[in-house]
């Protein structure tokens, strides 16, 4: 590692740094808003609402008391948070009624009985008072359309589905839920289906439902308290290995290690000379033994264990580790397996084994994440990782596209969990068939974005190219592992270059003398992540295809050069708080002969946002900004005036990572050695969990440095959340505050190597009275490493 051995640092913002959230003037109705618009969009509303009421009154005749929702469109320009609370306030009476959200733009409305519909009328008629509040008149203004909810079906084939997938809604009611339960189970029973509960989340109500006819499914779209009819995903996995005889040493694991575990849910590891001493001596199967084909698993625990060996290249850095067998899929060939049934048994396999804290889950589904919507898979995914306090790390996802000239697939859905770590697949070598440069996206992996615009893959690793010949069949171009006959073996796909991600996250796991911190290991790993320079294209394209990059092996992640400094701030930000550190140590002996800052910054935020699986694209439903910069002057604030809660304040602020102080020419010089490590977007109100700059102060403008790093300078640090209406109204009712946990990762370098910024700046953390600690490392790791 030669100097790069002075550990990174957590530092703690100090009393001071905490301020409270002022409230922001004005309460001007917007253009598309009036009472003469409310009035008449009441009227059509409340019509609506008299054919529920009709259909509320049947229901109780019959002694059915599952309640009724109606699907609310909501106008283009309403959307914002602020206009969503006034038509909650509409429609929230005495409880949470918004159940959900379809798309971007719809709410579900759940009305429970004739009182519940009595008292939304009443806040309709509110707008034909002499004064309504402009509450009301946005409420009802922002309505574009209101109409009873009819199940939606996604049904592909007409005939030959086995097993349907049936989502009833949640009403946020656990009474109310019940009796949905109970209503639907009879239901089954009495018309002869098959009907099982799943156990995706707590919080998705799902059935397994076989034994459907084409008369019974048309019944089934009657059925109120129903959302969605589809069928239930059933897996397939391609798995054609190309074997060889090659000779590599087998590796042992040393007697005096502690090796970290990791978990390999898939179809199992075959006990090859090479792999039989790195498994765990404990193992999960739901499968009998003849039902089961091991190829794949064993390919994905050779990568993990002899992938850096397998290639020539140290790309992770690994020391290796124990597996842990955990056999969830069975011979796809003997047997199906439904998306339930995988889905419990991981599940089941976490919640077993919780003290495994990186899991490897290089199978999902061949399905597309939707636009907007969050699969059923990814939120399952999402709930596991925070029962159980784990990490996945999991494959983006294969298509083959190239072979017919079209753009690549999305992501698949299970891919768009934001809780894993996704992975996606770069070349590792090019030959003359192969469609993608080396070191550029591979062909088959598939692309971003997520639903809601989110950034995944997350990451990408070697999982090799692929091309056509002249007769356009496809060619491969594998990376190596091992087959289940014990020889090396060749196969492409984003499943190969997942246990490469894996091997990074529990080897830092590893390393780190603290407790399991899923966003910390996330937010290092994403922290190190770099483009290739071989990868010329513009940043959007780099984003969608890669991700955030290919991360550095484990021992450069922790350590840092005397000319640079690894800062990590790790915190939670309440509603109505915020940081701002007035006092950042950024080093005052980077300012150049001009007298200007100079240097690069890379800042990495990784958060665990609320998550609300009944929210449509809005399932993220915590944001946080990051602004990092300089200012003029610290000024005392009177905290006696409306409004102002904070004593102090700072004049002449400016945010460095914003988009319009650097040149534009900068970002388009892909020849730039700067080029793979640049990142700088503007991610606005995008409510990503992962955002990352990487900026350059040579690059401002001529004359945004003028204005904003000619010393001398402050610098400052603020940290703001943003809370969604939905979290907030649900806190409201619950009397809780809202909170989200977020890990911050500041590296600066001097790229002139002049002065030892390290030393600088942990001198700077003393003057200005933080609590900060190195990273805590296990020392024998260290030492193994330092002598590698």
């Amino acid at each position: 590692m030669a100097d790069k051995n002075l550990p990174i640092k957590f530092f703690q913002k100090r009393q001071k740094d905490a301020f409270d959230n002022e409230a922001a003037g004005g309460n001007e109705l917007p253009v598309w808003a009036s009472k003469a618009i409310a009035v008449r969009k009441s009227v059509y509303v409340k019509g609506v609402l008299s054919n529920i009421s009709e259909t509320l009154s049947r229901k109780r005749k019959v002694n059915s008391y599952i309640p009724s929702v109606v699907r609310l469109k909501m106008n283009q320009d309403a959307l914002a948070k602020s206009y969503r609370k006034d038509i909650g306030n509409l429609f929230n009476v005495n409880e949470v009624n918004v159940i959900g959200v379809n798309g971007v733009d719809e709410l579900l409305i759940k009305i429970n009985d004739e009182n519940i519909l009595r008292s939304i009328v009443k806040n309709l008629d509110r707008i034909n008072t002499a004064f309504p509040s402009n509450s009301t008149i946005v409420g009802i203004s922002a309505i574009s359309d209101i109409e009873a909810f009819v199940p939606e079906v996604n049904i592909v084939k007409d005939e030959g589905t086995e097993v349907y997938k049936i989502k009833l809604f949640n009403y946020g009611n656990m009474e109310l839920n019940g009796i949905l339960f109970r209503t639907f189970e009879k239901y089954c029973q009495d018309n002869g289906l098959q009907c099982t509960r799943t156990s995706y989340s707590a919080e998705l109500n799902i059935y397994s439902v076989a034994g459907v006819t084409a008369d019974a499914l048309n019944e089934l779209k009657n059925f109120d308290g129903i959302q969605t009819i589809s069928e239930m995903p059933v897996y397939d996995l391609d798995m054609e290995l190309v074997s060889e005889a090659h000779e590599i040493v087998i590796r042992l694991p040393k007697k005096d290690v502690e090796y970290p575990v990791v978990g390999v849910l898939d179809t199992g590891i075959a006990k090859i000379p090479h792999l039989a001493p790195w498994l765990h001596t404990d193992s999960l199967t739901y499968y009998v033994e003849e039902d089961t084909n091991k190829g794949h698993g064993t390919f994905v625990a050779g990568v993990m264990i002899y992938g850096d060996e397998l290639e020539g290249v140290p790309y992770t850095g690994f020391d290796g580790c124990k597996l842990f067998e955990a056999i969830v899929m069975p011979d796809l060939k003997k047997q199906k397996l439904y998306e339930s049934e995988l889905i419990e048994q991981i599940r089941d396999s976490i919640s077993r084994n919780n003290h495994i804290k990186i899991w490897n889950l290089s199978l999902g589904t061949d399905l597309d994440a939707d636009p907007n919507e969050f699969s059923d898979f990814a939120k399952a995914l999402d709930e596991i990782q925070d029962e159980h306090d784990v990490l996945i790390c999991k494959s983006a996802g294969n298509c083959d596209n190239f072979q017919i000239n079209a753009p690549k697939r999305r992501i698949s859905k299970s891919a768009d969990t934001v809780r894993a770590l996704v992975v996606g697949s770069l070349t590792h070598d090019k030959n003359g068939t192969d469609h993608a440069e080396k070191f550029n996206p591979s062909p088959f992996s598939r692309i971003g974005p997520g639903p809601a615009n989110l950034i995944k893959p997350d990451l990408v690793h070697m999982g090799g190219n692929a091309g056509t010949d002249i007769r356009n069949r496809i060619v491969k171009n594998p990376v190596k592992s091992f087959g289940i006959d014990g020889n090396i073996a060749k196969q492409v796909g984003t499943s190969f270059s997942t246990p490469r991600i894996s091997a990074i996250a529990a080897g830092l796991n590893s390393i780190l003398n603290e407790k399991f911190n899923s966003i910390l290991i996330k937010a290092l790993m994403i922290h190190s992540a770099k483009y290739p320079i071989e990868m010329k294209m513009g940043i959007a394209d780099k984003i969608n295809a890669v991700g955030f990059g290919m991360p550095s092996n484990i021992s450069d992640i922790l350590f840092n050069d005397p000319n640079e400094i690894t800062l990590i701030l790790q915190d939670t930000i309440e509603k109505g708080n915020y940081v701002d550190i007035l006092d950042f140590p950024f080093p005052k002996s980077m300012v150049d002969d001009d007298g200007f800052f100079y240097g690069e910054i890379t800042v990495t935020l990784v958060t665990s946002p609320i998550l609300e699986v009944s929210q449509g694209a809005e399932y993220c439903q915590t944001n946080i900004n990051v602004m990092l910069g300089t200012y003029d002057e610290k000024v005392e604030k009177d905290t006696s005036l409306p409004r102002i809660k904070n004593p102090i304040g700072a004049e002449g602020r400016q945010n460095l990572l914003s988009t319009n102080v650097y040149s534009k020419n900068a970002g388009k010089n892909m020849d730039n050695p700067f080029a793979s490590e640049r990142m700088l977007i503007s991610y606005g109100d995008k409510f990503q969990p992962v955002k990352k700059w990487c900026v350059k102060l040579d690059e401002f403008t001529n004359t945004n440095k003028d204005k904003f790093l000619k010393a001398p300078k402050n610098w400052y640090l603020k940290v703001k959340g943003l809370f969604r209406e939905y979290t907030e109204s649900k806190a409201e009712a619950q009397k809780i505050t809202p909170s989200v946990g977020f890990c911050l990762v500041i590296t600066i370098r001097d790229t002139t190597k002049k002065g030892n910024i390290y030393n600088e700046v942990t001198q700077l953390l003393d003057n200005y009275s933080f609590v900060h600690s190195n990273v805590k490392v296990r020392e024998e790791v260290r030492l193994r490493l330092n002598n590698g």
